[in-house]
């Protein structure tokens, strides 16, 4: 597991050297880390992607080894929120090891930023393989997936996220975006992302003082794949990322959303007082939508979180039963 301590803001920085370029505010703040800056022991080597509060970008260390390297896009003194949630996402990680969560490899204060360094995971988002490309090669519309393939990837999300939930730890962002799927030769595996909201209970929330950063009624997440409670502000646990790989299953058995409504606020409310279809309805009636794999859905995607599937655990055997009663029609 990656050993590395609880970083509050305030900790010293530590030197930063060159290689072709200096690490400085405007860098980090502007429109990407050039390439070819050195920013502690690693070197860019290019952006991978960027987000409203950070970005991520490809680098190498001393060794030549290649890893994830996550920024925020404000500095430490500017906003302590920001960084608080970064650091809160850092040790997070610090507490998970499995073959379906990124790893996290090193945190650290460099010219006034907070890094993250991750493993660099090779694959596609699920995101990318939902979507049908057009040819012209933009964004289509979504397709379903092989019903066995969805209940694997499922099977594999339920893995990942009942290994944090052990660690008293919720994503809260569960969604296509954010589970990379990688080709191992013959079959797939799932990489769970971004523990950007991540929220902490228990012992975990009193180690890393995470009660600044849970306010009530707050809602973070992503509204198409919030749980109802989430929508409404209230406290979560477990059960949230439940609802989510519901939703997440629905659209891979389906092609299609549960719940669209392009105006967030409204979306959030049929989260909240909607029944979503049942998957046998929107299928009309596939062979494979067997009374297993409808009850599974609805089970994750229940309103009330008492009466939703209780653990990760309890949904992963749903799953083997959907599995079995596909895999003998």
């Amino acid at each position: 597991m990656p050993q590395f301590a609880r970083l509050p803001a305030q900790d010293p920085l530590r030197c930063c050297g060159t290689r072709g370029h200096t690490l400085t505010y405007a860098a980090v703040t502007g429109l990407a880390i050039e390439p070819n800056t050195r920013i502690g022991r690693y070197v860019v080597i290019k952006s991978l992607g960027r987000g409203g509060m950070a970005g991520v970008y490809e680098v190498e260390d001393d060794a030549g080894q290649r890893f994830a390297l996550k920024a925020p896009i404000v500095d430490v003194n500017a906003s302590g929120d920001v960084t608080r949630r970064f650091a809160r996402e850092a040790n997070a990680l610090r507490l998970l090891d499995h073959p379906n969560l990124v790893a996290a490899v090193d945190v650290f204060i460099e010219a006034g930023f907070l890094f993250l360094v991750m493993e660099k995971v090779e694959g596609k988002t699920l995101a990318q393989v939902l979507t049908v490309p057009r040819p012209d090669g933009s964004r289509g519309g979504k397709a379903a997936l092989a019903p066995r393939r969805a209940l694997v990837i499922a099977r594999q999300i339920l893995d990942g996220v009942g290994h944090a939930h052990a660690q008293n730890l919720v994503h809260r962002d569960l969604k296509p975006d954010n589970i990379i799927l990688l080709d191992m030769g013959g079959w797939e595996r799932v990489k769970i992302i971004d523990f950007g909201i991540v929220k902490l209970l228990g012992d975990a929330a009193s180690a890393y003082g995470a009660s600044a950063l849970t306010n009530a009624g707050l809602v973070v997440g992503t509204p198409a794949y919030m749980a109802p409670e989430q929508a409404l502000g209230r406290a979560v646990d477990g059960r949230a990322d439940l609802y989510a790989v519901g939703v997440i299953l629905f659209e891979m058995l389906t092609g299609r959303l549960p719940f669209h409504d392009p105006d967030p606020l409204r979306l959030m409310a049929l989260q909240v007082k909607a029944r979503a279809p049942r998957i046998d309805e929107v299928t009309s009636a596939a062979p494979w939508a067997t009374p297993e794999v409808c009850a599974l859905v609805e089970g994750a995607m229940v309103k009330d979180p008492v009466q939703r599937f209780g653990s990760a655990a309890v949904m992963t055997a749903a799953v083997d039963d959907a599995f079995y009663s596909i895999d003998h029609l």
